[in-house]
This record gives structure tokens, sequence and C-alpha cells, in this order.
């Protein structure tokens, strides 16, 4: 894996960056590599809140989002009000990758843990400031701060791996029925059922294209309810 001379948008542009650091730092010995390996990582973070922001608006970053954009905090607390507290998006993952599972679409969605992502800013960031460069002129820190980057890497290369989307849901019903089943009040079944009553197909769509790819199988609705979605 080689060290990129132009910085790319792509979502695994800045964990490939910092990965590629980590082995340069020869297992941390090497502190400089060390150093911009935790800077690439901070930045891969960053670069999936945004992401995440973006799906949740409906709509790419703007030059009037920069200020929005500014901090991995400002980011989270703005996906909170717009997506819910984590427990509602764990909820939220969890159904639709229940209803992905009943149409038959093969796609990895993995809940984004904010909470952990902020640790992993967090780590990253202290090793970026002169306190972190001075700590890593000892060994056994610098080898410690090796591990830690290492963890935080391959936990975001997982997560960049997958879907990183946040299915959003226009429909009233299917809204209820999502927060019926967050709350404990109904089981998969009930999801089932419902979706079997009206029928439900999926297609994906892409920023900027035309146009529309169907995806999964289709739930064909009950043969005495005429009605789909």
């Amino acid at each position: 894996m080689n060290i990129q001379l132009s910085h790319s948008l792509d979502l695994s542009h800045h964990v490939d960056q910092g990965t590629a650091w980590l082995v340069t730092s020869e297992g941390g010995a090497l502190t400089v590599p060390l150093t911009y390996a935790a800077f690439e990582l901070r930045f891969g973070v960053e670069r999936l809140a945004m992401q995440y922001l973006g799906e949740l608006r409906g709509r790419p970053p703007e030059v009037g989002d920069l200020d929005d954009l500014r901090t991995y905090k400002t980011m989270e607390n703005l996906i909170y009000r717009l997506g819910g507290h984590q427990r509602q998006i764990n909820g939220h993952f969890e159904f639709m990758r229940m209803v992905m599972s009943f149409l038959k679409i093969d796609s990895k969605l993995i809940t984004p843990d904010f909470g952990k992502l902020s640790n992993y800013w967090h780590t990253c960031s202290d090793l970026c400031h002169i306190g972190g460069l001075l700590a890593l002129h000892d060994a056994e820190f610098a080898g410690q701060a090796y591990a830690e980057l290492s963890s935080i890497a391959d936990a975001l290369k997982e997560q960049v791996s997958g879907l990183v989307t946040w299915p959003n849901i226009s429909d009233e019903g299917f809204r209820t029925l999502r927060a019926t089943f967050i709350e404990g009040r109904i089981a998969a079944d009930d999801v089932f059922r419902y979706l079997k009553k009206i029928g439900v197909w999926a297609a994906l769509t892409v920023p900027g294209q035309e146009g529309w790819t169907p995806v999964g199988t289709p739930i064909t609705p009950e043969p005495d309810n005429a009605s789909s979605t």
C-alpha cells in the first residue's frame, strides 16, 4: 500500500493513507510516520461523519456547510439532532438490515457508533499535538500508540468496507412501523407480515444520475391487497 501525494474524497482514502503510514512507521519505531498515521486516521473519522451527515440531509456537502464540518463534535451533534441518539440510531439500522434481509439484498449495512468514532478521533488528535510528539520519544509509549492506531485503522476499514449510507424513510406508514419496532412493541415476524400485506420493492439510485436500478427480490402483496410501496 503506497502513500498518495494527492488527497481524494473516496471514503477509504484516509484510512488507506493512515494504514500506509503505519506500515512505514515500522511498528512505531519511526515516530514521524506514526504521527502522520494519526493525522490521516483522524481525517478518516471526519470523512465518515461527513458522509453520514450528508446522507441524513439528503444531499452532498455544500460551501455553506463548512462551519458544520469544522470539527468532528459539530458533525456528531448535528447527526444526533437529525438522526436521534445512539440507541435510536442502533434501532434504525437494525430495522433496515432486517428489511434488507427480507428483500434478499446482499449488502453489509454497518451501524455507525458515533461515540466510538469520537474516541478514535480524540486518540488520533492527541498524537497530533506537541505533547503527543514529546511522548512519542518514549519507545514504550510509541509502541502503545502504534497498537491503538492499528486497532482504529482496522475498525475504520471494517466501517468503510460496508454500505456507508443512512437509509431514509419517507413513507409515513413505514416510519411508524420502524418506530414501533424500535420501541419493542412488535417483532421481526410482525414487520414481515406488514410488508407482505402492502408489498415492497427496492431500487438503487445514484446521486447525479437519472433513473434507478431494481435491487433484491420484491415482496409481493397478498392476493387480496392490490396496493404496493
